[in-house]
């Protein structure tokens, strides 16, 4: 009975940080504003340059 209690803590530790890691590896949302801010000044670059 000890085994079989040992082997599910250990399974469930095991999984714990894997869950936490997994959403550790989520979206950036400061990557993401930055690619927003890179995309807008291009476009307004392109269009500065097409307007003159």
């Amino acid at each position: 009975m000890a085994a079989a209690a040992a082997g599910k803590s250990s399974a469930m530790e095991e999984t714990a940080p894997a869950g936490a890691a997994r959403g550790r590896r989520g979206i950036d949302r400061q990557a993401v504003d930055r690619g927003v801010a890179y995309v807008l000044m291009v476009a307004a670059l392109v269009a500065t340059y097409a307007l003159h």
